[in-house]
């Protein structure tokens, strides 16, 4: 688990690199978007009993994916 310290180090090289409010707002997006994207994977992990790649001779089976599109307000 991450600790406070380590985010707050996180967010300290982050901040440093951002010059406007819209790098901001970009960083957020692709964080959201990575979080629900490996949420996810972990969710299809657990209800399979599998992890991806894995050959499973189960008849519940990954079968691909499609791109999804979240929509979130950012406050």
């Amino acid at each position: 688990m991450t600790t406070q310290s380590d985010i707050k180090k996180l967010a300290e090289q982050m901040a440093s690199s951002m010059k406007s409010f819209d790098d901001i707002k970009d960083f957020q997006k692709q964080l959201m978007q990575s979080f629900i994207d490996t949420a996810l994977e972990a969710e299809m992990e657990e209800h399979l009993g599998y992890p991806k790649h894995e050959k499973a001779d189960r008849p519940n089976k990954r079968n691909g994916h499609t791109k999804k599109r979240v929509r979130s307000v950012v406050a």
